[in-house]
Protein backbone atom coordinates (compact mmCIF):
# COMPACT_ATOMS: atom_id res chain seq x y z
CA UNK A 1 0.00 0.00 0.00
CA UNK A 2 0.95 3.65 -0.08
CA UNK A 3 3.63 4.81 2.30
CA UNK A 4 3.57 8.40 3.54
CA UNK A 5 6.98 10.04 3.56
CA UNK A 6 8.21 13.48 4.63
CA UNK A 7 10.41 15.30 2.12
CA UNK A 8 12.10 18.65 2.74
CA UNK A 9 12.88 20.75 -0.36
CA UNK A 10 14.65 24.03 0.42
CA UNK A 11 12.30 24.74 3.30
CA UNK A 12 9.26 23.25 1.53
CA UNK A 13 7.37 20.52 3.34
CA UNK A 14 5.44 18.12 1.12
CA UNK A 15 3.78 14.86 2.09
CA UNK A 16 4.35 12.31 -0.65
CA UNK A 17 2.95 8.84 -1.20
CA UNK A 18 5.69 7.25 -3.32
CA UNK A 19 6.58 3.98 -4.95
CA UNK A 20 10.37 3.63 -5.07
CA UNK A 21 12.69 0.75 -5.81
CA UNK A 22 16.43 1.44 -5.57
CA UNK A 23 15.73 5.08 -6.43
CA UNK A 24 13.73 4.16 -9.56
CA UNK A 25 9.94 4.64 -9.65
CA UNK A 26 7.92 1.48 -10.12
CA UNK A 27 5.82 1.61 -13.27
CA UNK A 28 2.13 2.06 -12.61
CA UNK A 29 -0.85 2.51 -14.84
CA UNK A 30 -2.09 6.08 -14.48
CA UNK A 31 -5.86 6.64 -14.86
CA UNK A 32 -6.99 9.05 -17.55
CA UNK A 33 -7.12 12.68 -16.48
CA UNK A 34 -10.41 14.59 -16.60
CA UNK A 35 -11.68 18.03 -15.70
CA UNK A 36 -15.40 18.74 -15.42
CA UNK A 37 -18.06 20.82 -13.72
CA UNK A 38 -18.55 19.95 -10.07
CA UNK A 39 -22.30 20.03 -10.69
CA UNK A 40 -22.88 17.81 -13.77
CA UNK A 41 -25.89 19.92 -14.78
CA UNK A 42 -23.86 23.13 -15.14
CA UNK A 43 -23.11 24.60 -18.54
CA UNK A 44 -20.87 27.34 -17.15
CA UNK A 45 -19.36 28.61 -13.91
CA UNK A 46 -18.02 32.02 -12.95
CA UNK A 47 -15.67 33.08 -10.18
CA UNK A 48 -13.60 36.08 -9.19
CA UNK A 49 -9.84 36.29 -9.46
CA UNK A 50 -7.13 38.53 -8.05
CA UNK A 51 -4.97 40.64 -10.35
CA UNK A 52 -1.36 41.36 -9.41
CA UNK A 53 0.99 43.11 -11.82
CA UNK A 54 -1.42 42.18 -14.66
CA UNK A 55 -1.31 38.48 -13.71
CA UNK A 56 -4.47 36.46 -13.01
CA UNK A 57 -4.41 34.64 -9.65
CA UNK A 58 -7.03 31.92 -9.14
CA UNK A 59 -7.86 29.73 -6.09
CA UNK A 60 -6.99 26.03 -6.35
CA UNK A 61 -7.35 23.17 -3.86
CA UNK A 62 -5.16 20.11 -4.41
CA UNK A 63 -5.93 16.83 -2.62
CA UNK A 64 -7.90 18.45 0.21
CA UNK A 65 -5.24 21.10 0.81
CA UNK A 66 -6.01 24.57 2.05
CA UNK A 67 -6.76 27.06 -0.72
CA UNK A 68 -3.67 27.66 -2.83
CA UNK A 69 -3.18 30.45 -5.35
CA UNK A 70 -2.07 29.81 -8.92
CA UNK A 71 -1.30 32.09 -11.84
CA UNK A 72 -3.51 31.29 -14.83
CA UNK A 73 -0.84 30.95 -17.50
CA UNK A 74 -1.51 30.22 -21.18
CA UNK A 75 2.24 29.99 -21.72
CA UNK A 76 2.68 26.63 -19.98
CA UNK A 77 1.41 23.14 -20.74
CA UNK A 78 2.05 21.64 -17.29
CA UNK A 79 0.78 22.54 -13.84
CA UNK A 80 3.76 23.61 -11.74
CA UNK A 81 4.06 24.19 -8.00
CA UNK A 82 6.74 26.84 -7.66
CA UNK A 83 6.78 27.42 -3.90
CA UNK A 84 5.28 26.21 -0.66
CA UNK A 85 5.87 27.38 2.89
CA UNK A 86 6.38 25.37 6.05
CA UNK A 87 2.66 25.65 6.71
CA UNK A 88 1.62 24.11 3.40
CA UNK A 89 1.18 20.36 2.97
CA UNK A 90 0.05 18.28 0.01
CA UNK A 91 -0.70 14.57 -0.15
CA UNK A 92 0.74 13.78 -3.56
CA UNK A 93 -0.18 10.33 -4.80
CA UNK A 94 2.95 9.41 -6.70
CA UNK A 95 6.27 10.99 -7.49
CA UNK A 96 9.42 10.66 -9.53
CA UNK A 97 12.21 13.07 -10.29
CA UNK A 98 12.90 14.84 -13.59
CA UNK A 99 14.64 17.86 -15.09
CA UNK A 100 12.84 20.97 -16.34
CA UNK A 101 14.25 23.74 -18.47
CA UNK A 102 12.92 26.99 -19.88
CA UNK A 103 13.66 30.67 -20.19
CA UNK A 104 16.62 31.91 -18.17
CA UNK A 105 20.39 31.91 -18.11
CA UNK A 106 20.82 29.10 -15.55
CA UNK A 107 20.83 25.33 -15.61
CA UNK A 108 17.76 23.04 -15.87
CA UNK A 109 15.92 22.49 -12.59
CA UNK A 110 15.15 19.38 -10.61
CA UNK A 111 11.44 18.72 -10.17
CA UNK A 112 9.13 16.01 -8.90
CA UNK A 113 6.35 14.67 -11.11
CA UNK A 114 3.20 13.77 -9.23
CA UNK A 115 0.19 12.06 -10.82
CA UNK A 116 -3.33 11.02 -9.77
CA UNK A 117 -4.04 14.31 -8.01
CA UNK A 118 -7.42 15.98 -7.55
CA UNK A 119 -7.76 19.68 -8.37
CA UNK A 120 -10.62 21.85 -7.17
CA UNK A 121 -11.24 25.22 -8.84
CA UNK A 122 -14.52 27.04 -8.01
CA UNK A 123 -17.22 24.96 -9.68
CA UNK A 124 -14.68 22.63 -11.34
CA UNK A 125 -13.09 19.32 -10.34
CA UNK A 126 -10.11 17.74 -12.03
CA UNK A 127 -9.33 14.08 -11.43
CA UNK A 128 -6.07 12.19 -12.03
CA UNK A 129 -4.16 15.39 -12.68
CA UNK A 130 -0.41 15.50 -13.21
CA UNK A 131 1.72 18.25 -11.71
CA UNK A 132 5.36 19.24 -11.33
CA UNK A 133 6.86 20.37 -8.04
CA UNK A 134 10.00 22.48 -8.35
CA UNK A 135 12.73 21.56 -5.88
CA UNK A 136 14.00 25.16 -5.94
CA UNK A 137 11.99 28.37 -5.87
CA UNK A 138 13.47 30.16 -8.87
CA UNK A 139 10.47 32.40 -9.57
CA UNK A 140 10.04 33.98 -6.11
CA UNK A 141 6.53 34.87 -7.26
CA UNK A 142 5.16 35.65 -3.81
CA UNK A 143 7.85 38.18 -2.96
CA UNK A 144 7.75 39.71 -6.45
CA UNK A 145 3.95 40.10 -6.48
CA UNK A 146 3.49 40.82 -2.77
CA UNK A 147 0.84 38.09 -2.29
CA UNK A 148 1.08 34.34 -1.75
CA UNK A 149 1.40 32.48 -5.04
CA UNK A 150 2.00 28.73 -5.06
CA UNK A 151 2.27 27.89 -8.73
CA UNK A 152 1.16 28.07 -12.34
CA UNK A 153 -1.68 26.36 -14.17
CA UNK A 154 -2.55 26.60 -17.84
CA UNK A 155 -3.35 24.14 -20.60
CA UNK A 156 -5.34 21.70 -18.45
CA UNK A 157 -8.08 24.32 -18.02
CA UNK A 158 -7.96 25.98 -21.44
CA UNK A 159 -8.15 22.66 -23.31
CA UNK A 160 -11.32 21.59 -21.49
CA UNK A 161 -13.37 24.78 -21.42
CA UNK A 162 -14.04 27.94 -23.36
CA UNK A 163 -12.75 30.66 -21.05
CA UNK A 164 -13.94 34.25 -20.85
CA UNK A 165 -11.72 36.66 -18.89
CA UNK A 166 -13.15 39.99 -17.74
CA UNK A 167 -10.11 41.99 -16.61
CA UNK A 168 -12.23 44.95 -15.43
CA UNK A 169 -14.61 43.02 -13.17
CA UNK A 170 -11.93 40.39 -12.38
CA UNK A 171 -14.26 37.54 -13.24
CA UNK A 172 -13.54 34.34 -15.16
CA UNK A 173 -16.32 32.30 -16.76
CA UNK A 174 -15.72 28.71 -17.89
CA UNK A 175 -18.12 27.37 -20.53
CA UNK A 176 -18.90 23.85 -21.65
CA UNK A 177 -17.74 23.89 -25.32
CA UNK A 178 -20.69 21.71 -26.40
CA UNK A 179 -23.24 24.19 -25.10
CA UNK A 180 -21.44 27.47 -25.77
CA UNK A 181 -23.22 29.76 -28.23
CA UNK A 182 -21.09 32.60 -29.55
CA UNK A 183 -22.96 35.93 -29.66
CA UNK A 184 -20.54 38.54 -30.99
CA UNK A 185 -20.94 42.13 -29.90
CA UNK A 186 -20.44 45.16 -32.13
CA UNK A 187 -16.89 45.73 -30.88
CA UNK A 188 -15.87 42.07 -30.78
CA UNK A 189 -13.22 40.73 -33.11
CA UNK A 190 -12.45 37.04 -33.48
CA UNK A 191 -8.95 36.05 -34.61
CA UNK A 192 -7.59 32.63 -35.55
CA UNK A 193 -5.71 30.81 -32.81
CA UNK A 194 -2.92 28.37 -33.59
CA UNK A 195 -2.50 25.57 -31.01
CA UNK A 196 0.94 23.97 -31.13
CA UNK A 197 2.46 21.73 -28.44
CA UNK A 198 -0.45 22.64 -26.15
CA UNK A 199 0.28 26.37 -26.41
CA UNK A 200 -1.74 29.14 -28.17
CA UNK A 201 -0.31 31.47 -30.82
CA UNK A 202 -1.67 34.46 -32.70
CA UNK A 203 -0.35 36.54 -35.59
CA UNK A 204 0.24 40.27 -35.28
CA UNK A 205 2.11 43.02 -37.10
CA UNK A 206 4.86 45.29 -35.80
CA UNK A 207 5.97 48.53 -37.44
CA UNK A 208 9.72 48.98 -37.13
CA UNK A 209 11.69 52.24 -37.04
CA UNK A 210 12.21 52.14 -40.80
CA UNK A 211 8.45 52.14 -41.41
CA UNK A 212 8.34 48.48 -42.45
CA UNK A 213 5.50 46.24 -41.31
CA UNK A 214 6.59 42.79 -40.16
CA UNK A 215 4.18 39.91 -39.49
CA UNK A 216 5.02 38.03 -36.29
CA UNK A 217 3.83 34.81 -34.71
CA UNK A 218 3.43 35.36 -30.97
CA UNK A 219 2.83 32.99 -28.07
CA UNK A 220 -0.16 34.19 -26.04
CA UNK A 221 1.30 34.33 -22.54
CA UNK A 222 -1.12 35.42 -19.82
CA UNK A 223 1.53 34.50 -17.25
CA UNK A 224 3.89 37.30 -18.35
CA UNK A 225 3.14 40.91 -17.49
CA UNK A 226 4.85 42.49 -20.52
CA UNK A 227 3.19 43.81 -23.68
CA UNK A 228 5.26 41.95 -26.27
CA UNK A 229 8.65 40.26 -26.44
CA UNK A 230 10.38 39.96 -29.78
CA UNK A 231 13.25 37.72 -30.88
CA UNK A 232 15.19 39.70 -33.52
CA UNK A 233 17.02 36.76 -35.06
CA UNK A 234 13.83 34.92 -35.98
CA UNK A 235 12.53 37.28 -38.66
CA UNK A 236 13.96 39.85 -41.04
CA UNK A 237 12.95 43.35 -40.00
CA UNK A 238 12.76 42.60 -36.26
CA UNK A 239 15.88 44.57 -35.41
CA UNK A 240 15.84 46.38 -32.06
CA UNK A 241 15.07 50.11 -32.14
CA UNK A 242 18.03 52.47 -31.96
CA UNK A 243 17.25 53.49 -28.38
CA UNK A 244 17.13 50.60 -25.91
CA UNK A 245 18.20 50.03 -22.32
CA UNK A 246 19.57 46.95 -20.54
CA UNK A 247 16.94 45.55 -18.17
CA UNK A 248 16.17 42.60 -15.95
CA UNK A 249 13.05 41.19 -17.65
CA UNK A 250 11.94 38.55 -15.16
CA UNK A 251 12.46 34.97 -14.04
CA UNK A 252 12.08 31.77 -16.01
CA UNK A 253 12.38 28.08 -15.22
CA UNK A 254 16.13 28.30 -15.81
CA UNK A 255 16.86 31.49 -13.90
CA UNK A 256 16.94 35.22 -14.59
CA UNK A 257 15.89 36.64 -17.95
CA UNK A 258 17.87 39.68 -19.03
CA UNK A 259 17.73 41.76 -22.18
CA UNK A 260 16.83 45.20 -23.47
CA UNK A 261 13.64 47.23 -23.79
CA UNK A 262 12.67 49.93 -26.24
CA UNK A 263 9.69 51.39 -28.08
CA UNK A 264 8.38 50.61 -31.54
CA UNK A 265 6.09 52.96 -33.50
CA UNK A 266 3.17 50.54 -33.34
CA UNK A 267 1.86 47.00 -32.98
CA UNK A 268 -1.32 45.73 -34.61
CA UNK A 269 -3.39 42.76 -33.49
CA UNK A 270 -6.18 42.17 -35.98
CA UNK A 271 -7.89 45.57 -36.34
CA UNK A 272 -6.52 46.86 -33.02
CA UNK A 273 -3.51 49.16 -33.14
CA UNK A 274 -1.23 50.11 -30.24
CA UNK A 275 1.06 53.12 -30.81
CA UNK A 276 4.42 53.58 -29.08
CA UNK A 277 4.40 50.10 -27.64
CA UNK A 278 7.11 49.00 -25.23
CA UNK A 279 8.94 45.92 -26.50
CA UNK A 280 11.34 43.62 -24.63
CA UNK A 281 14.20 41.76 -26.32
CA UNK A 282 15.58 38.84 -24.24
CA UNK A 283 19.29 38.21 -24.66
CA UNK A 284 20.65 35.01 -26.20
CA UNK A 285 21.85 33.63 -22.86
CA UNK A 286 18.31 33.79 -21.47
CA UNK A 287 17.06 31.79 -24.47
CA UNK A 288 19.73 29.09 -24.40
CA UNK A 289 17.42 26.32 -23.16
CA UNK A 290 14.60 27.00 -25.62
CA UNK A 291 14.10 25.04 -28.84
CA UNK A 292 12.20 27.25 -31.29
CA UNK A 293 10.50 24.44 -33.19
CA UNK A 294 7.17 26.29 -33.15
CA UNK A 295 8.39 29.12 -35.38
CA UNK A 296 7.46 31.84 -32.94
CA UNK A 297 8.88 35.36 -33.19
CA UNK A 298 8.09 36.34 -29.62
CA UNK A 299 5.23 36.49 -27.15
CA UNK A 300 2.19 38.61 -26.35
CA UNK A 301 1.67 39.23 -22.64
CA UNK A 302 -0.86 40.45 -20.13
CA UNK A 303 -0.15 44.16 -20.72
CA UNK A 304 -1.96 43.66 -24.05
CA UNK A 305 -4.51 41.07 -22.89
CA UNK A 306 -5.73 43.21 -19.96
CA UNK A 307 -7.00 45.80 -22.44
CA UNK A 308 -9.74 43.41 -23.60
CA UNK A 309 -12.45 41.09 -22.51
CA UNK A 310 -10.83 37.91 -23.78
CA UNK A 311 -12.54 34.68 -24.85
CA UNK A 312 -10.17 31.79 -25.52
CA UNK A 313 -11.62 28.86 -27.45
CA UNK A 314 -8.95 26.20 -27.94
CA UNK A 315 -11.44 23.65 -29.28
CA UNK A 316 -12.37 25.88 -32.25
CA UNK A 317 -8.96 27.56 -32.55
CA UNK A 318 -10.09 31.13 -32.01
CA UNK A 319 -9.68 34.08 -29.67
CA UNK A 320 -12.27 36.84 -29.34
CA UNK A 321 -11.28 40.30 -28.14
CA UNK A 322 -13.52 43.14 -26.96
CA UNK A 323 -11.81 46.42 -25.98
CA UNK A 324 -12.40 47.48 -22.37
CA UNK A 325 -11.73 50.68 -20.44
CA UNK A 326 -8.00 49.96 -20.34
CA UNK A 327 -7.68 49.81 -24.12
CA UNK A 328 -6.35 53.35 -24.60
CA UNK A 329 -4.10 53.35 -21.53
CA UNK A 330 -0.53 54.41 -22.40
CA UNK A 331 2.26 51.87 -22.27
CA UNK A 332 4.22 52.85 -19.20
CA UNK A 333 7.60 51.92 -17.80
CA UNK A 334 9.10 52.06 -14.32
CA UNK A 335 10.56 55.57 -14.54
CA UNK A 336 12.00 55.38 -11.03
CA UNK A 337 14.22 52.42 -11.85
CA UNK A 338 13.31 50.75 -8.54
CA UNK A 339 12.32 47.10 -8.19
CA UNK A 340 10.76 46.11 -4.88
CA UNK A 341 10.04 42.80 -3.17
CA UNK A 342 7.94 41.64 -0.23
CA UNK A 343 9.95 39.28 1.99
CA UNK A 344 6.76 38.47 3.90
CA UNK A 345 4.08 38.18 1.17
CA UNK A 346 0.69 39.52 2.17
CA UNK A 347 2.17 42.23 4.38
CA UNK A 348 3.09 45.79 3.45
CA UNK A 349 6.78 45.19 4.19
CA UNK A 350 8.72 46.21 1.07
CA UNK A 351 12.42 46.23 0.31
CA UNK A 352 14.32 47.61 -2.66
CA UNK A 353 15.54 44.45 -4.40
CA UNK A 354 17.10 46.02 -7.49
CA UNK A 355 17.92 49.39 -9.03
CA UNK A 356 18.36 50.19 -12.70
CA UNK A 357 21.89 51.28 -13.44
CA UNK A 358 22.27 55.08 -13.72
CA UNK A 359 18.63 55.64 -12.73
CA UNK A 360 17.47 58.73 -10.88
CA UNK A 361 16.88 56.58 -7.79
CA UNK A 362 20.53 55.49 -7.80
CA UNK A 363 21.66 59.09 -8.14
CA UNK A 364 19.41 59.96 -5.19
CA UNK A 365 21.37 57.55 -3.00
CA UNK A 366 18.90 54.68 -2.70
CA UNK A 367 20.38 51.19 -2.30
CA UNK A 368 19.38 47.55 -2.46
CA UNK A 369 18.02 46.37 0.86
CA UNK A 370 16.52 49.73 1.82
CA UNK A 371 13.16 49.28 3.56
CA UNK A 372 10.40 51.51 2.17
CA UNK A 373 8.61 53.69 4.71
CA UNK A 374 6.93 56.62 2.91
CA UNK A 375 6.42 57.77 -0.68
CA UNK A 376 5.32 61.37 -1.17
CA UNK A 377 4.29 61.54 2.46
CA UNK A 378 2.12 58.42 2.37
CA UNK A 379 2.96 55.37 4.45
CA UNK A 380 3.62 52.31 2.27
CA UNK A 381 1.84 50.26 4.94
CA UNK A 382 -1.36 51.53 3.27
CA UNK A 383 -0.22 50.55 -0.25
CA UNK A 384 -0.17 47.40 -2.31
CA UNK A 385 2.79 46.60 -4.49
CA UNK A 386 0.73 47.62 -7.54
CA UNK A 387 0.01 50.99 -5.88
CA UNK A 388 3.73 51.63 -5.50
CA UNK A 389 4.54 50.67 -9.08
CA UNK A 390 1.79 52.95 -10.37
CA UNK A 391 3.61 55.83 -8.67
CA UNK A 392 6.90 54.76 -10.25
CA UNK A 393 5.17 54.65 -13.65
CA UNK A 394 3.95 58.24 -13.38
CA UNK A 395 4.69 61.07 -15.79
CA UNK A 396 8.28 61.97 -16.52
CA UNK A 397 9.38 64.93 -14.42
CA UNK A 398 7.21 64.08 -11.43
CA UNK A 399 9.06 64.69 -8.14
CA UNK A 400 9.18 61.74 -5.72
CA UNK A 401 10.04 62.05 -2.05
CA UNK A 402 11.01 58.77 -0.42
CA UNK A 403 11.74 57.80 3.15
CA UNK A 404 13.49 54.48 3.64
CA UNK A 405 15.14 52.75 6.57
CA UNK A 406 18.73 51.58 6.25
CA UNK A 407 20.33 49.80 9.21
CA UNK A 408 17.28 50.89 11.24
CA UNK A 409 17.97 54.56 10.53
CA UNK A 410 15.75 56.79 8.34
CA UNK A 411 17.10 58.08 5.03
CA UNK A 412 15.18 60.82 3.19
CA UNK A 413 15.77 61.61 -0.48
CA UNK A 414 14.18 63.15 -3.57
CA UNK A 415 14.33 62.26 -7.25
CA UNK A 416 12.40 62.85 -10.48
CA UNK A 417 10.79 60.25 -12.70
CA UNK A 418 12.55 60.19 -16.06
CA UNK A 419 12.10 58.75 -19.51
CA UNK A 420 14.95 56.52 -20.55
CA UNK A 421 13.61 54.94 -23.74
Amino acid sequence: MLKKSLLSLSGIIIFLSMFWRLGVPVAAQVPEASMMFLNPGDKRVSFRFDLANNLIIIPVIINNSDTLHFILDTGINNTIITELSMGDSLSLKYSRQTKMKGLGSGEPLDALISTENTFMIPGIIGNNQEMYVLMQDVFHLSSILGIRVHGLIGYKIFSQFIIHIDYVRKVITLYDPEHFRYKPGRDDKTLPLVISNMKPYVYGTVLNEKGREVTVKLLIDSGANHAIWLLPGTREGLAMPSRTVNMYLGSGLSGNINGRIGRLPSFRLGPFSFPQIIVAYPDTLSLQNIIWADGRNGSLGAEILRRFDVTLDYSNHRITLRPNKYFHAPFTVNRAGITISAPIPGTAYYLISDLRKNSSAVRAGLKRGDKLDKINGKQVSHMTMDDIYRIFEGKAGKRIKMVVFRHNLPFVTYFYLEDFI
